[in-house]
């Protein structure tokens, strides 16, 4: 994306990780680890990105308002139901961390 945005002279657009999974998110951005070998590659090329500040934030969210539980959960919540239905999601955020900008590093 930052490929497309550059080439064709737009501003960058922010990605904003969202997450309901509290050690995803402690991994992530309190440097956390995990134990689950097949996890470890994902978590480090996440953790580098956010490091390069290619991922503008990183949020940990509450477990009904994600939307991606329709995808990956036998009996989901309705999040994704009502964005589709009203085209707004609203998602409550549980934590996050601010971090200086770039500019002032």
């Amino acid at each position: 994306m930052r490929m497309i945005t550059e080439r064709l002279g737009l501003a960058a657009v922010p990605l904003v990780i969202c997450t309901d999974s509290y050690s995803l998110y402690k991994c992530l951005v309190k440097l956390g680890t995990t134990k689950e070998k097949r996890l470890m590659i994902d978590i480090m090329a996440l953790r580098q990105s956010y490091e390069r500040r290619e991922i503008t934030e990183i949020r940990w969210i509450n477990g009904e308002d994600n939307p991606a539980d329709a995808f990956t959960k036998a009996s989901p919540n309705r999040a994704l139901e009502c964005f589709i239905d009203s085209n707004e999601l609203t998602v409550q955020i549980e934590g996050w961390v601010q971090r200086p900008t770039a500019s002032s590093r």
